[in-house]
């Protein structure tokens, strides 16, 4: 099945812009045949939330980015159907089942889920979640299951590091980080690699 893209409602504030800017450059440089294979390769994962929304409980960089691209439908792979539940029933469910992240991109929150963009346009830019992003990219940390590890990882920066939003600068932050990816007071982060 596929739904518009801008009907998927986001369950985060945040994506890092860098990571999606690349995604972008990834899904224009695919024929056209391509880009169709590799979007049916991927569904977007949703819960159906009350009132029939989409609810994006994942791959939010990856929906943004095609939005971004001018692909206007995603498939979409339904993880639980929660539209029968009440509002309070439902966000304490996602929270529950770790698919809400309620924190801006400056790392403040839990902000009230209501309060979440309205689809994938509003989604903030979050330079640290970048810098984790290139970081894990970089090979200074393992690719994690566990439930918003790169966010982790962005809020552990975040208190060490400083990013001035070029590129020149971005680079000077992820040197920095790289020797703070390995420090043992990262060890508790998911995909803590020992130097």
């Amino acid at each position: 099945m596929k739904v518009p893209v801008l009907e998927l409602k986001p369950t985060q504030f945040s994506v890092g812009m860098r990571e999606v800017t690349r995604k972008i450059k990834e899904l224009k440089a695919m024929s056209r045949d391509e880009r169709h294979e590799f979007l049916h390769e991927r569904p977007v994962p949703v819960v159906i939330s009350p009132y029939k929304f989409w609810r994006l409980v994942d791959h939010h960089h990856h929906a943004r980015a095609c939005w971004e691209a001018g692909i206007e439908e995603l498939p979409i792979e339904v993880k639980a159907d929660f539209s029968h539940l009440s509002i309070p029933e439902f966000w304490a469910a996602m929270d529950k089942a770790h698919w809400v992240h309620p924190y801006d991109q400056f790392g403040k929150g839990p902000h009230e889920p209501l309060l979440l963009p309205e689809d994938v346009r509003g989604l903030a830019d979050d330079q640290f979640r970048s810098l984790a992003w290139a970081l894990r990219h970089s090979g200074d940390y393992e690719k994690s299951d566990a439930p918003f590890s790169e966010f982790a990882w962005a809020d552990y920066l975040r208190a060490q590091v400083k990013v001035i939003p070029n590129d020149d600068g971005f680079e000077a932050a992820l040197k920095s980080a790289r020797v703070l990816a390995h420090d043992p007071k990262a060890k508790a982060l998911p995909g803590y690699k020992p130097k």
